[in-house]
């Protein structure tokens, strides 16, 4: 993992960065090729596929940027500074590359490679444009402009489709993780399955032997949003507490004991001192 956090903060060559992004997300940047000629195209649920594949690759990008938090990355004996990205979910972060969704497929990093590790190169630059000391990508030899057989509409369709996804409401899952501070693999943890297995849910919906865990989990989240300031949570959950037997809040849901979690909150248990 430290060689491919070098290379895409360090490397200059695109198709460098690019082989670093597919040995870190192979399968986000599988989906964008498969499903960003579609979406350009007008195709609704190829949108979804899209927009929801530049998340999860764009999550996997700042993980990879968040190690610099411990070990900060040198290119050319010049130490990058992680100042901007916190070593937990950066909501600010996850913004701003998240509106590149809408300008990736137009640029000639897409034009020079192709849909998939051309968007994900995309957003590199745009990470490494944002990170202090970060070094800029050489351009393409060529500078080629994708082929795409849109017009003015065409486009302007892509874009209102692509900002109606992205400003759906939170699905559930998305607002816990946001909530505690959890990245995929925290969250696969916390319902007790793989990565992989989360990312179906995210894909095609929570399984129904699980919602009732989704929303006791959701519930938990909820009281504490209401109770304590969002920068708070990600601490008070992952500090022990009486109230769930010497276990912090993510390690009782974990167990299973989200029920007990739900009622000690409820019924009034002193959990804010665990702050």
């Amino acid at each position: 993992m430290d060689r491919i956090v070098r290379d895409l903060l360090c490397e200059t060559a695109p198709s460098r960065v690019a082989h670093a992004a597919v040995r870190l997300a192979s399968e986000e940047v599988e989906a964008i090729e498969a499903s960003l000629p579609g979406a350009l195209a007008g195709d609704r649920e190829h949108v979804r596929l899209y927009v929801l594949a530049f998340e999860r690759l764009s999550e996997r990008m700042l993980e990879a940027i968040e190690g610099a938090c411990a070990s900060p990355v040198s290119c050319d004996r010049v130490k990058l500074s992680a100042r901007g990205y916190e070593c937990h979910r950066s909501a600010g972060a996850k913004a701003v590359l998240w509106g590149e969704a809408m300008n990736a497929p137009f640029t000639y990093w897409v034009g020079s490679l192709d849909p998939g590790r051309g968007t994900a190169v995309a957003m590199v630059s745009l990470l490494r444009q944002t990170l202090p000391g970060g070094k800029p990508l050489s351009p393409p030899a060529k500078r080629l402009l994708p082929s795409w057989q849109l017009d003015d509409a065409d486009i302007v369709r892509f874009y209102r489709a692509v900002t109606e996804v992205l400003g759906a409401a939170e699905p559930p899952l998305e607002r816990i993780r946001e909530i505690f501070g959890l990245n995929r693999t925290g969250a696969a943890e916390l319902f007790g399955v793989r990565r992989q297995a989360l990312e179906g849910w995210e894909r095609n919906g929570v399984p129904a032997e699980r919602q009732t865990k989704l929303a006791s989990v959701g519930a938990i989240a909820d009281l504490l949003s209401v109770q304590l300031k969002a920068d708070r949570i990600p601490a008070v959950v992952r500090r022990p507490a009486p109230a769930y037997g010497g276990r912090s809040i993510l390690e009782a849901i974990a167990v299973d004991e989200e029920e007990r979690v739900l009622e000690a909150l409820r019924g009034g248990f002193d959990w804010a001192s665990a702050a």
